[in-house]
């Protein structure tokens, strides 16, 4: 049986409602400023809208170089990703020292759920548009 996926929000200074997903995965392209501390907190609901229960899952999370297809960073739910069991919550954080070091551009990235019975769901796919900063 397919199972309908959709986010209900992206929590940010204002909140932001994503599309409804369905079996592929969610697109999200992000803006990151190099030199900031990068924070997104993602919440997943089932078709029905009811949220997710995240414990018991595992996460990773790699953003690649396109020029190259080299891996730039990688995030698991024990490093960048935190998840909030029965609230449902994928919290996405990126230091700002390491958003120093990422390089200008279009970031191709996925996110990977696992669940505790080994059940792998790709929910969200997208690019990181990584902007240069003046400010310093």
């Amino acid at each position: 049986m397919l199972m309908r996926r959709r986010f209900i929000g992206l929590a940010l200074a204002a909140v932001l409602v994503a599309p409804q997903l369905w079996a592929e995965p969610g697109l999200y392209s992000p803006s990151a400023y190099r030199g900031e501390t990068f924070t997104r907190v993602l919440t997943w609901t089932d078709s029905a809208g009811s949220l997710v229960n995240l414990t018991g899952y595992t996460a990773k999370l790699q953003i690649y170089n396109v020029a190259n297809t080299a891996i730039v960073d990688t995030f698991t739910d024990t490093d960048g990703l935190t998840l909030g069991g029965a609230l449902g919550t994928i919290t996405w954080t990126i230091s700002a020292t390491d958003t120093l070091a990422l390089p200008i551009g279009g970031l191709p990235y996925d996110l990977r759920m696992t669940s505790g019975a080994g059940v792998v769901t790709y929910l969200l796919t997208g690019f990181v548009q990584v902007h240069e900063t003046k400010t310093r």
